[in-house]
């Protein structure tokens, strides 16, 4: 049982707006003031300095200290977040690139088993906003006139700017909220590959205890790289079998980094309270034919969803999710 964990309620949005967002009664009124946080982040970066950045740079003011962008103290973005939800439990960052989202999912159903109460998750991360993002050009991984996943004429991914926030418990732990959904597995595995997950062998040949018989929906990672995308879609036919679709929510919010997954696994729980499955945004050809990569909307009878996080690092996470 200490595999899994339940989504008691989430919340997500695409603005850079973070006291709305916290401040959304029909939310925190499920939060206590003890309940600790952990949150899913990739950057280094202070909130406070990213923040008035940012405003610097919309103003079209020079920054005055640039070295800020530099504060190398990771627990700054969730000191922020414990002070807006009134938190004053413990918190834990998790910094695992792309995969951070299922990484904190995961930490944040063992602290639930240990202290007995439910753990609030927010995954977000302060490098979507759109500045300096040379270190992911650089390895000519960054298109943001493209990013289609699963698109032959896309380059690279399309930053975008999520952040997501999840009420979470472990089974063992009673709480008076009924469960969206429940993760029934997790899976991971690292590797050395710095600029695509590794091959879709060696994910397979590493990832345990998924049954891949049960998916009926393939919630995908893929950014609109073209290396990523074709590994993640050789893991997809290798292991999923039958009419199984498999889209990638990138197409309508852009690459979220840290956050990715976050916003991914809350827009799959919209589409099963809303019976609506956003389909794949293809503007040019599908990198391979296969009807499972779909492209027109359809309704969301799906109950066993497969997520992964597939990405830069190496760093790999899958975890299979049991929608009510």
């Amino acid at each position: 049982m200490t595999m899994q964990a339940e989504i008691l309620d989430y919340r997500h949005t695409t603005e850079w707006d973070f006291e709305k967002f916290f401040f959304d009664e029909s939310f925190t009124q499920n939060i206590q003031e003890k309940f600790p946080l952990v949150f899913a982040s990739v950057s280094s970066r202070q909130i406070d300095s990213v923040e008035k950045s940012w405003k610097d740079f919309t103003t079209g003011r020079k920054w005055s200290r640039p070295n800020t962008l530099l504060d190398a103290f990771p627990g700054g973005f969730s000191r922020r977040v414990g002070e807006y939800l009134n938190l004053t439990g413990i918190s834990f960052t998790i910094n695992a690139s792309c995969a951070s989202t299922l990484y904190a999912l995961h930490q944040g159903s063992l602290i639930s088993q240990a202290h007995n109460t439910p753990v609030i998750i927010v995954c977000g991360d302060n490098l979507t906003h759109p500045f300096e993002m040379w270190r992911f050009k650089s390895l000519g991984a960054l298109d943001n006139d493209t990013g289609r996943p699963f698109d032959s004429s896309s380059k690279g991914f399309r930053m975008g700017i999520g952040l997501s926030m999840f009420l979470i418990k472990h089974p063992d732990v009673k709480f008076n909220l009924p469960s969206k959904a429940t993760i029934t597995n997790f899976a991971f595995y690292t590797n050395n590959d710095t600029t695509n997950p590794g091959t879709s062998d060696n994910i397979i040949n590493n990832i345990f205890g998924i049954d891949y018989s049960k998916i009926d929906f393939y919630n995908a990672h893929a950014t609109g790289t073209p290396v990523g995308d074709i590994i993640e879609y050789e893991y997809f036919s290798k292991t999923i079998k039958g009419d199984v679709p498999i889209v990638s929510y990138k197409s309508h919010v852009g690459h979220c980094i840290s956050g990715a997954g976050g916003m991914e696994i809350a827009l799959s729980l919209d589409g099963k309270r809303d019976n609506i499955l956003l389909a794949n945004n293809i503007i040019g050809d599908k990198i391979i034919n296969d009807d499972r990569i779909i492209t027109q909307n359809t309704s969301f009878p799906y109950k066993h969803m497969l997520k992964a996080s597939f990405g830069f690092g190496g760093k790999n996470a899958i975890a299979k999710i049991d929608l009510y």
